[in-house]
């Protein structure tokens, strides 16, 4: 009980400290500098935007969740000539989630917020007599580790920067047998952006990301809006995530809309042997640098949601949501390279997921 203690007391202190800043920026906001016109000085005093659109939902400091998928089928391809392609029905999927962005440098000129982030998915089989490699490897457990950073930096009243860098540890390892430090992913989002009032806060740019379970670039939209009513609101970052978002009351919100969730898992078979082809099998010559060390799961659900967002105290609230997992990717590829969006390259390994109710659940210490 004394370490639980400890722990909430530590995730409290930085809590507290961005409270006491954004009063003080809500402070400086609100001063009235007329008073000083007499005193003939010639000095401008220079006022920022925030991070933050009234009305919006809160920022999650530390969250602990647990997710969880219904039955579905999962059809793995053929292999060369060598594997055929099979069908195997997943009892489920479930796994924890945990992240954590907490600040470490805020006033009125900078936010820098550093975190990490883990989840999992441990897969269920009606039967353990797999032989795909693709239903051994998700038998073997997946998962992902990150840690990252966050950068919002305004430059006026009304125009900001913010940057985003997160590296990546995503694979069938676990602590027992760790994969090289090789794999890890680079992801990274830059945006300029408008902030035209309180309620609204609109940007672009671009991003490197392996959302769509293989490495892309896209362009990005941010776009983040609250009625004068304060009511209904958007939040979104396109293409990643966007939902609609009606406030109850101050403390009970509900969101609807999506998540773009996906990344690369190497599949290092340590565990247990997966089956793939040797580097050798002459069906396997029209896969371009095949090796059976490098291979990557691009794994990418498009989840379609429903939210309920309560709040227990100012500093927790818990989350519920239910949704529809629609598989946009759950190939296997060879190496880490750029396929573009014009190149014919095959992959390894093709496969179809079929969609697959979930629900979500966590709890939130906020910032309030």
């Amino acid at each position: 009980m004394k370490t639980l203690n400890f722990w909430l007391l530590l995730l409290l202190i930085p809590i507290m400290s961005l409270n006491s800043i954004a009063q003080e920026e809500e402070d400086d906001d609100d001063e009235d500098y007329s008073m000083y016109d007499d005193y003939g000085t010639d000095e401008v005093i220079k006022r920022y935007n925030t991070v933050k659109v009234r009305g919006g939902s809160p920022q999650k400091l530390v969250s602990l969740g647990y997710d969880f998928a219904l039955p579905h089928d999962i059809e793995a391809g053929s292999i060369g000539d060598v594997i055929p392609g099979e069908t195997q029905r997943a009892q489920h999927y479930h796994g924890l989630r945990l992240s954590a962005n907490l600040p470490v440098l805020s006033n009125r000129k900078i936010l820098i917020n550093i975190g990490a982030n883990y989840a999992e998915a441990r897969y269920n089989f009606e039967t353990i007599q797999l032989q795909n490699p693709l239903h051994r490897g998700l038998y073997s457990d997946i998962r992902t580790a990150g840690i990252n950073t966050t950068i919002f930096k305004p430059l006026n009243e009304t125009h900001y920067l913010l940057g985003y860098y997160m590296a990546e540890y995503s694979g069938d390892y676990n602590l027992q047998n760790m994969q090289s430090l090789s794999f890890i992913k680079h992801t990274w989002l830059g945006v300029f952006g408008w902030k035209f009032h309180e309620r609204f806060q609109f940007g672009f740019g671009a991003t490197q990301s392996y959302r769509a379970g293989e490495v892309n670039y896209f362009p990005i939209i941010m776009y983040n809006y609250t009625a004068e009513n304060e009511k209904w609101g958007i939040e979104a970052l396109l293409p990643a995530r966007g939902h609609f978002r009606y406030r109850f009351n101050s403390r009970n919100l509900l969101l609807a809309g999506f998540d773009l969730e996906g990344t690369s898992y190497h599949l290092s078979g340590q565990r247990w042997d997966l089956g793939f082809p040797q580097n050798d099998e002459p069906s396997m010559a029209n896969i371009e640098n095949y090796d059976n060390t490098k291979l990557e799961l691009r794994r990418s659900e498009i989840r379609l949601n429903l939210k309920f967002e309560h709040a227990l105290s100012d500093f927790i609230w818990i989350s519920a949501q239910a949704g529809y997992a629609i598989n946009y990717r759950n190939d296997i590829d060879s190496g880490e390279f750029f396929r573009g969006f014009f190149r014919d390259i095959p992959y390894v390994q093709e496969n179809n997921v079929a969609g697959v109710p979930y629900v979500q659940f966590s709890i939130n210490l906020v910032s309030p």
